[in-house]
């Protein structure tokens, strides 16, 4: 392939140039640009070895840092040398992108007239920045020694055999008590205007015993939050929107949503719930901290709670006088977004927004290849942690909306939500409406052609007029299973 070759010397020689342009700039500005030299060299070795999966991002990354340095130069007087900066550390950027595509190509469904310019290599190079921020802080990954994480997926694999979950994963979701007296406050927020905070005490318990105590032990995500914009005149048909993984920031969620314009142009009422561990449920001070990159059995439980608030929420609106409820999520959200689909019979649609469906696929993929081979010397591997997180694998589910209620976003270029993921779902749902947008996992090009697709899904499916939903199917139990 002549792009690693050309990116290797592109970055090469970028190197020496910064060094160059450094060293005659002063001690101070000799010293920062050496550093940048430095990671540009690294990105360089790293081209040369393009055929390794986090190979793109650590060139993209090299490319930032020379943009940096550009910008310091131009800053600082540097003229029309600096404008040679900017235009080197561009390339590289441009060729990091180029290398992810040639390993994993735009999808093959996208129409060839799509956006395939700058705009798509940005798009492609913030997604592989964002992968390179979860490998520098651990967002993605299994913790633990190898020895105590492969003890732990196997017993987990094996209680989920002998309860039949491998084949009836639906069985560990047992339906929760109704809520009934939820607290309401009246709040304004940027993105969403005037609406209602709702706030109800979970009172989930993980089934694992191993994970109780400690998944129960972070107290802020005991309480379940759901901001809510309903119309004055009385209860609309409603659409519960999930975020993605470290979200769970209401004006941003609001923002991802278009939680405004789905409330005024669709006239639908809009409930933005928090995921477990995220937003006001968090850990810590990072969003999402403990429900990926952590205990395998903490990621079950964050999964199972889910859906057990979510049943909670929905039959509140339901009892509210809501007509129909439907669900969208987008990426850790459209993975939730689709299992709850193969719980609740009752939705009137389900829209997995750049869904992660294979999430085992993922994790696994994101380890480091010596992290990897230590786990796999202990006994684990990908078909095991599949097997350990059954219970909310959405490919495992049989989908219980009714195939016209089912519509898939794909975004063609994602790194993250890779198109195989949006693929093994279109076809598991039976081949439902799908629409492929041309950007990535965080910058959707071609926003508008989805956002007509998706509000004309939504009039249709939440018209109280034309849709019919069947009623749910009675649980296989009110309670929560044995640990």
């Amino acid at each position: 392939m002549v792009q690693p070759r050309f990116a290797f010397w592109l970055l090469l020689g970028t190197a020496v140039w910064v060094a160059g342009v450094s060293l005659a700039s002063g001690w101070l500005a000799g010293v920062l640009g050496l550093a940048v030299a430095g990671s540009l060299g690294f990105g360089a070795a790293n081209a040369s070895r393009s055929e390794r999966a986090k190979a793109p991002r650590r060139v993209v990354l090299a490319g930032v840092a020379a943009l940096a340095f550009a910008l310091g130069h131009l800053l600082f007087g540097g003229g029309a040398w600096g404008l040679v900066s900017l235009g080197l550390a561009l390339a590289v950027i441009h060729a990091g992108a180029r290398l992810s595509l040639e390993r994993m190509p735009v999808a093959r469904e996208l129409p060839p007239r799509s956006p395939r310019g700058a705009g798509l290599t940005a798009a492609v190079a913030a997604d592989e920045l964002l992968l390179l921020s979860w490998d520098a802080n651990g967002r993605i990954g299994l913790a633990g020694s190898a020895a105590w994480l492969a003890g732990r997926l196997h017993d987990a694999a094996e209680r989920n055999r002998e309860r039949g979950w491998l084949a009836e994963p639906e069985r560990a979701h047992p339906l929760p008590p109704a809520l009934e007296k939820p607290s309401l406050s009246r709040v304004t927020l940027r993105g969403l205007g005037a609406a209602e905070h709702l706030q109800f005490e979970s009172e989930y318990e993980p089934v694992e015993s191993e994970a109780r105590e400690s998944f129960l032990a972070v107290r802020p995500n005991r309480t379940a939050h759901a901001w809510l914009r309903r119309h004055a005149d009385g209860p609309r048909p409603t659409l519960v929107c999930l975020h993605g993984y470290t979200g769970g920031r209401i004006g941003i969620d609001a923002r991802t949503f278009a939680a405004l314009g789905l409330h005024r142009e669709l006239g639908l009422d809009v409930a933005l719930f928090a995921l477990p561990l995220h937003g006001p449920r968090s850990l810590g001070r990072r969003s999402g901290q403990g429900f990926l990159g952590g205990d395998p059995l903490w990621t079950n439980a964050a999964c199972g709670q889910t859906v057990w608030d979510l049943r909670r929420l929905t039959g509140w609106l339901r009892a509210q006088g809501a007509p129909l409820v439907g669900i969208q999520g987008a990426s850790l959200g459209g993975y939730l977004t689709a299992l709850y689909a193969s719980l609740d019979g009752r939705l009137a649609c389900a829209v997995p927004r750049i869904p992660a469906v294979k999430l085992a696929q993922i994790v696994w993929s994101e380890l480091a290849p010596d992290r990897r081979r230590t786990l796999e010397s202990a006994g684990a591997s990908e078909a095991l942690l599949e097997e350990a997180w059954a219970s909310h694998a959405p490919l495992r589910h049989r989908p219980k909306v009714v195939h016209e209620g089912r519509m898939i976003i794909g975004g063609a270029a994602d790194r993250v939500c890779t198109p195989d993921h949006t693929r093994a779902l279109y076809e598991h749902w039976g081949q439902p409406e799908v629409h492929w947008f041309p950007g990535s996992h965080l910058v959707p090009l071609g926003r508008r052609a989805a956002k007509l697709r998706l509000d004309r899904f939504l009039r249709q499916r939440l018209d109280p007029t034309l849709a019919s939903v069947p009623p749910a199917p009675p649980p296989l139990s009110r309670f929560r299973s044995p640990g």
